[in-house]
């Protein structure tokens, strides 16, 4: 079982790693109905952390923002993701690009946060950068030997599916809208890619990622963690997950029928003119693996970028995307503070129980043995 993830034959704690591995796999390889918590060890070991992002979150496609963040040439904003600093970025081609944040020269950070430039200028030594990457020039570069073919900024893959921007560290993963054209095809009418973001919110979670994508893809939790918020209207029992999609799942948390259609709308603009009865009556989970989760709603989207800090910490951006003509209706500023009040509420609920989680760094839990696969 160990070839799953190749484990290095020095690595520290190689067993427990293994029994880990294979315990996660028999998990995985059940059917829906008969499936279980990874082993708790999954949780809190920070060389699985470390296998997970050299594994999995490295080679793979990561979701890094959406195409209404950087709508103009020249739009930017960065993001620090497994010790890479990036910096997405739209040509003046409209191609939008992953490129490293860092000077060739002295590595010196190109920008911070988000806003539109030209070029990009080190602050440092004054090298500058096109919007591709390419090195247009540096002070007194003409007086040494010099290849500035060289010292263009490194790129990393970048593909945009269905609205969304994912980025590949490694270079070398299968293209990805192959891998969501299902997915596509069902989140089609919902047009995400004409939305843009209308709030956001930051949060330093004390927990695995793990923890976070399983709480959003199961709506189980609404009996305890949102009785009010949630349960009253989307309760538990009607919800469900489809099983099946290898790159993506699936989740619907309908609504109770004696919940008004109004009562699930903010006062945004419905996605689409060619929503059904279905899309209006409940909220729709999707979880592009390993971690890019979205809630479609009737008139809005949540969509959450996670940033895998350490075994037992993950940062989390939530963001609100709406029609762009939400802007323009009357009492706007008003609907959307109540909005972003709800969703607040509603994470800090998610959070108050996803910090009773890692306490079983504390318990005998984290010590328990995993049983060793059966002999062949």
């Amino acid at each position: 079982m160990r070839s799953i993830l190749d484990v290095p034959p020095q690595t520290a704690g190689r067993d427990a790693l293994v029994a880990m591995l294979n315990a996660a796999t028999r998990g995985a390889c059940r059917a829906l109905e008969h499936a279980e918590t990874l082993p708790p060890s999954t949780y809190v070991s920070d060389e699985f952390f470390a296998l997970e992002v050299e594994k999995i979150f490295k080679p793979g496609w990561v979701c890094v923002g959406h195409v209404s963040q950087v709508p103009e040439a020249g739009d930017y904003f960065t993001l620090d993701l497994f010790d890479e600093m990036l910096v997405i970025v739209r040509g003046r081609d409209s191609v939008i690009r992953t490129l490293s944040g860092i000077c060739t020269h002295h590595w010196a950070p190109l920008v911070e946060g988000k806003g539109n430039i030209k070029l990009f200028s080190c602050p440092f030594h004054k090298w500058g950068f096109d919007l591709t990457g390419k090195l247009l020039g540096a002070p007194l570069m003409d007086k040494v030997e010099f290849h500035q073919n060289d010292c263009d900024l490194p790129g990393f893959s970048t593909e945009v599916v269905d609205g969304f921007i994912y980025a590949n560290l490694s270079g070398d993963a299968p293209s990805l809208a192959p891998q969501l054209a299902d997915l596509s095809a069902q989140l089609a009418k919902f047009k995400l890619d004409e939305l843009i973001v209308v709030g956001e919110y930051s949060y330093d979670c004390k927990s695995n990622w793990k923890i976070m994508v399983e709480t959003f893809m199961e709506c189980y939790h609404h009996i305890a963690a949102h009785p009010e918020t949630f349960e009253a209207s989307f309760p538990a029992r009607l919800s469900y997950i489809e099983d099946g999609h290898p790159a993506w799942t699936y989740g619907v948390s309908p609504a109770r029928e004696t919940v008004r259609d109004e009562d699930i709308l903010i006062g945004t603009p419905l996605l689409s003119d060619d929503l059904t009865t279905f899309d209006r009556r409940c909220f729709q989970l999707f979880l592009v693996y390993p971690f890019h989760m979205i809630n479609i709603w009737p008139d809005r989207v949540y969509w959450f970028r996670s940033q895998p800090v350490a075994a037992n910490r993950t940062m989390v951006q939530t963001y609100v995307l709406a029609r762009p003509k939400a802007r323009d209706m009357p009492g706007y500023e008003a609907f959307m503070e109540k909005e972003m009040q709800f969703v607040d509420k509603v994470n800090l609920e998610d959070f108050a129980v996803k910090k009773i989680l890692p306490l079983m760094r504390c318990s005998n839990l984290e010590q328990k043995q995993v049983p060793p696969a059966p002999a062949a």
